[in-house]
């Protein structure tokens, strides 16, 4: 099922005991919920761990004469322990509680959830007439990788490794930076029918898919581009 604006979460949620929001972008603010009862569960660093499940697990074990709502921010972060134990929780759903997941890739979660909840996607309209939705120095560092030379990359990689995003997290990083430059690429192609655009498009796919496999962040930014 389809929605278009984020206003509409709050009455979609109300009418299910499990949603799953699959948005580009997650909002900034939790939806308004009133006087509502709320629990927010975010990653911890760069997962949901198991023990924020329990702490799920145990609100549950409180039992609620009004609705509660239990949030989950970027829901693809659970690891495979939090994943299974969320599934367990959804076996026997306490009386009142709304879970609520958000999520950029529904893919990313296993299928035994998804086949649980009623799942909603943001429709965008004109996505390719939309803007690249990415911080500054992300697309300056795709805009540099898609306008390298060979030579060039080593450098590149260089200044990005001294990022403080790269240090806290790199795969992350660098796979944020290899998406907005497919973006960009794509968008550019769209608006101008450049075929040019499209040269460097393969190479950023597979380094993309290298590095979602965990392969060597690095060595993969180099090889994969030259």
């Amino acid at each position: 099922m389809f929605f278009e604006n984020d206003s509409e979460i709050e009455n979609i949620a109300s009418s299910s005991g499990f949603s799953i929001f699959v948005l580009p972008t997650i909002p900034d603010a939790l939806p308004k919920v009133g006087n509502k009862n709320h629990l927010i569960i975010e990653p911890d660093g760069n997962n949901i761990t198991i023990e924020q499940i329990r702490e799920i697990i145990d609100q549950t074990r409180t039992k609620q004469t009004k609705d509660f709502y239990i949030f989950v921010y970027h829901a693809e972060k659970m690891n495979e322990k939090a994943e299974n134990a969320f599934l367990k929780l959804l076996e026997e759903p306490a009386e009142n509680y709304h879970f609520v997941l958000f999520t950029n890739s529904a893919s990313a979660l296993l299928p035994t959830i998804l086949s649980r909840g009623d799942l909603y996607i943001k429709r965008i309209k004109d996505p390719l007439n939309r803007p690249v939705n990415a911080s500054e120095t992300t697309k300056l560092y795709a805009k540099r990788i898609i306008s390298a030379k060979n030579s060039d990359l080593p450098i590149i990689i260089k200044d990005l490794s001294n990022e403080k995003d790269f240090k806290k997290d790199a795969r992350s990083t660098s796979l944020s930076v290899i998406e907005t430059a497919i973006e960009i690429l794509y968008k550019s192609y769209f608006a101008t029918k450049n075929p040019a655009f499209l040269k460097k498009l393969p190479k950023l796919i597979t380094l993309y898919d290298n590095l979602k496999q965990n392969g060597h962040i690095k060595l993969h930014l180099i090889a994969d581009l030259c």
